[in-house]
């Protein structure tokens, strides 16, 4: 892409952006329950995801439900997730969990191709991917020690 195609498309985000939540314009709540269920689709089927599949139980009707309310909220929408568990704690309720760099890259990858395959635009992805990869290296559990 030329540095001109993409300050065009730049110049179109922030115009959106202006008048929309990032929420709106992933077309509000279907368009990101659609989203968080091919993600947990992916995660749930696809072999490349097995060892973050593994870190979720059974039913991943709780984990899609959390998911779907936090984003909900990050993203502009309604503060599901807070006004049902109040503010949310990520990096508690990872501790538990053995988050590596290669754990936290495949579940951005899994979001990247969640995002792909329901027709996010690309100008949106080139927003969201990045913050959402800080906020699964800032999840990482390999690097911490207990107490």
């Amino acid at each position: 892409m030329t540095d001109t195609a993409m300050q065009q498309r730049h110049e179109q985000l922030r115009a959106e952006l202006a008048t929309h939540t990032i929420y709106e314009l992933l077309g509000g709540e279907a368009g990101l329950r659609s989203v968080v269920d091919r993600f947990y689709g992916l995660m749930d089927t696809d072999p490349a995801f097995a060892t973050i599949r593994a870190m979720h139980k059974q039913d991943l009707g709780e984990i899609r439900t959390g998911l779907f309310e936090w984003l909900s909220g990050w993203l502009g929408g309604p503060q599901l997730f807070s006004e049902r568990k109040g503010s949310p704690c990520l990096v508690g309720a990872h501790l538990p969990l053995r988050i590596d760099a290669a754990a936290s890259e495949r579940w951005t990858t899994c979001m990247t191709r969640a995002m792909e395959d329901v027709g996010v635009a690309e100008r949106y992805r080139e927003v969201l991917l990045p913050a959402l990869g800080r906020i699964a290296d800032s999840l990482r559990t390999d690097d911490r020690t207990a107490g």
